[in-house]
């Protein structure tokens, strides 16, 4: 019951409705922090590829031939940390984006199964009266949407 006063939610709320709405927000915290993840190793992929090609343009502007004839030791090393970066950058990138598609179908299944238990989560008069209080805060807070599938 602590977590309603903290939430400061209607108090008369039974405990299997406070586990379920705890774990709703739970799971869409996780959800968010896989998503950004996934976000921020995409950024950097583009960074590394971008700094790839300008990296092969500045040396086929040096180049007196129209490929690249002569890899000097210089610019090996670049051009390995480059590589090696991207690809690592590209499975780290597959793996978050597989995360967060099974934190995105994990939220929604338990997002949908409070919706459909709705009657059976809020008995009573004064618990079924007070669920659109529920509902407004947690879209406010949280950006938990249970007004509709």
């Amino acid at each position: 019951m602590d977590a309603l006063k903290e939430w400061n939610l209607p108090q008369p709320q039974s405990k299997v409705t406070i586990v379920l709405l705890q774990e709703l927000v739970e799971r869409k915290i996780v959800e968010k922090q896989y998503k950004a993840k996934s976000q921020s190793y995409g950024y950097i992929l583009a960074f590394l590829l971008v700094s790839m090609g300008c990296f092969f343009w500045y040396e086929l502007e040096n180049s007196t031939s129209f490929f690249v004839n002569e890899l000097t030791f210089n610019t090996i090393p670049m051009l390995l940390i480059l590589v090696i970066s991207s690809v690592v950058t590209y499975f780290q990138l597959r793996k978050f984006s597989k995360k967060t598609k099974k934190a995105e179908d994990e939220y929604e299944s338990l997002r949908l199964e409070i919706l459909d238990r709705s009657d059976e989560l809020f008995e009573g008069q004064k618990q079924w009266e007070s669920r659109h209080v529920v509902f407004k805060y947690l879209k406010e807070e949280y950006d938990i949407n249970l007004y509709y599938k």
